[in-house]
């Protein structure tokens, strides 16, 4: 229980918009404890005042008898009403909260660092979003407002009940130790049980997202059965977790029905011999009794409840686990406002190194300047995208500094920054809706003129237009049904949409023929007129007729394969046979003179 006290004051703050509502919740099941209180009193009025007398003709005990029974009714049909009403509101503060959270780590996942999603099982991450914040929810809301309601409703039937037989009630109070006891011990193993159960059904939802997103590699491999083998593991290493987990709430559950039977004989009993003894009257003991059947519904409703507060602490500490990650690059961040015409980005002595060790980029220098198109070049490993990742700050250098107009990066509003900046990054990433809705992602007030000059700049009219649809075609999930060449074509018409003052494209002209891949240079270069724009590719076509190119060596230890020698050596034969006046040098930072 203290564990969910932790977690609950750790995320109680998705609970303060709904504090009214719960307030409400709260006025309503005091009515209902109330009501469920004053219940068996009109059947003790019946069994002392009419039917045990035995004087069914008087007709002053036919009065009463219609007396209790229309009060018995009307107390039902009150506490029915107010039941429905905080079960409701209970449920709209529910759904309410599951929104909240689901929001909340949606938001905390898009802003941590790619380093952080690469350690990361999509799988894994998408059960945390979609069954765990229900789940947390359940514990928060559902649970907590239950349980509160059943301690309630305990501690005024007891209160009652020692008015009625303080003797008797004592005794019952003193299985209530053993009950705690039976209680704490189940509970600690419950949740041990649930934590393994999550964490094995985020391992299957990891690798089921998987399979199903290689499909197509799988099939050409022939490896249905042996990915279907696979999945059945572990898909029984999950079942076999929560059949575990079935078996700690059914050991709590049977343990505190056991105790409870014990309490009810123990009243039947004991009391039934004060009865004979003149110490109680029938309709006393049926009160007494009805109590007793009354705390058993809040004990077996409590013991269940245990059982949802277990799977949501191990459900919470899972977010928490997320929403306590550190995002470095946004807490590193300034509120100076990024100039509308940059002339300079520059790394001044830039290192990084992944958490590993790696080493990526080493004491690396380069300006990109307004008015020049810019290529990055090497051999694949050699740290190309790392330049663009630090240029979007979706990561900070380890050492060394990346300036803008003289000025750090961090010295920027980071969304300020990032929407100075148009990319197309190496990965083609459509979403399963729209090209319209894909497109507008980088522009959502582009006008219908302003999304064909994109598509045509990126020489994707043709794409488009082949499409059932066209522009508003829906695409399939991450773009499928289109090529990689088309997919980045209209990657690229989406960063050509943002009329930004610097545009990053990364391996723009890959999976495009020869037309294609010229067509897209020439709208880079057109761009560059009045833009600083850096193009990272590994194809040395078009490299004569870069402003700029900048060669990016490999650094020790991150990739000791890296044929950079190989790549200068294409580049320089490519300019021999077309007889351009273009030669790079290894290691060579030069201005190009076609």
């Amino acid at each position: 229980m203290f564990e969910a006290w932790r977690v609950g004051a750790r995320l109680g703050f998705v609970l303060r918009p709904h504090r009214l509502a719960l307030s409400g919740v709260v006025l309503l099941q005091l009515c209902v404890v109330a009501l469920s209180v004053l219940q068996p009193w009109p059947m003790k009025f019946v069994f002392d005042r009419v039917l045990a007398p035995l004087d069914l003709e008087n007709r002053g005990g036919s009065d009463l008898l219609f007396l209790c029974a229309g009060s018995l009714l009307a107390i039902v049909i009150l506490r029915v009403i107010a039941e429905y009403n905080a079960n409701l509101s209970v449920a709209r503060v529910g759904h309410r909260v599951t929104r909240a959270l689901r929001l909340l780590l949606f938001e905390r996942l898009l802003q941590l660092p790619p380093a952080y999603h690469g350690k990361q099982r999509s799988g894994d991450l998408l059960m945390r979003l979609m069954g765990d914040a229900p789940m947390v929810k359940t514990m928060m809301v559902d649970a907590s407002t239950a349980l509160f309601a059943r301690a309630l409703h305990a501690i005024a039937v007891l209160a009652v009940m020692f008015t009625v037989d303080a003797r008797l009630t004592l005794l019952l109070l003193a299985l209530v130790p053993a009950l705690a006891w039976v209680v704490r011990v189940l509970s600690r193993k419950l949740s041990v049980a649930v934590r393994k159960q999550r964490k094995k059904e985020g391992a299957l939802a990891d690798f089921m997202g998987e399979a199903v997103g290689a499909v197509t590699l799988v099939q050409s491999m022939g490896q249905e059965a042996e990915v279907t083998h696979r999945f059945a593991r572990d898909n029984r290493r999950s079942a076999r977790a929560e059949l575990k987990a079935a078996r700690a709430a059914a050991r709590l559950s049977a343990s505190v029905e056991s105790l409870l039977t014990v309490g009810v004989a123990l009243t039947l009993g004991l009391g039934g011999m004060r009865v004979l003894d003149g110490v109680l009257t029938p309709g006393e003991l049926l009160v007494f009794m009805s109590y007793v059947r009354g705390l058993l519904k809040p004990a077996r409703s409590a013991a269940k409840q245990q059982a949802r507060v277990a799977k949501g602490v191990a459900c919470a500490e899972r977010l928490i686990d997320v929403l306590d990650q550190q995002s470095p690059v946004r807490d590193r961040q300034g509120s100076l406002t990024v100039p509308a015409h940059p002339e300079v980005l520059a790394l001044e002595d830039v290192c990084y190194s992944y958490p590993d060790g790696r080493v990526a980029l080493d004491h690396f220098n380069a300006r990109f300047e307004r008015g020049a198109m810019t290529a990055l070049v090497g051999a694949s490993g050699s740290g190309k995208s790392t330049l663009v990742a630090l240029a979007l700050r979706l990561m900070d250098p380890t050492k060394g500094t990346v300036t803008l107009d003289g000025v750090s990066l961090h010295e920027y509003e980071l969304d300020a920054l990032r929407s100075s900046l148009a990319a197309s990054l190496q990965e083609a990433v459509l979403f399963g809706t729209t090209v319209r809705e894909n497109l507008t992602l980088s522009d959502p007030e582009a006008t219908d003129e302003a999304l064909w000059q994109a598509i045509d700049a990126a020489g994707a009219r043709e794409v488009v237009e082949a499409l059932p649809d066209g522009i508003d075609t829906g695409l399939g999930s991450l773009g499928a049904g289109l090529s990689g060449g088309q997919r980045r074509r209209l990657c690229l018409a989406r960063a050509f949409l943002r009329h930004s003052p610097i545009l990053l494209a990364d391996e723009p002209f890959a999976g495009l023929d020869a037309p294609a891949a010229r067509h897209v240079f020439d709208s880079l270069k057109v761009r560059s007129r009045d833009s600083i724009v850096i193009v990272v590719t590994h194809d040395p076509a078009h490299l004569a007729d870069f402003d700029e190119v900048i060669q990016v060596k490999a650094s020790a230890g991150l990739d000791e394969d890296s044929d950079d020698d190989g790549f200068l050596e294409e580049a320089n034969d490519r300019d021999e046979s077309g007889g351009d006046d273009f030669r790079l040098d290894q290691g060579g930072s030069l201005p190009c003179t076609p």
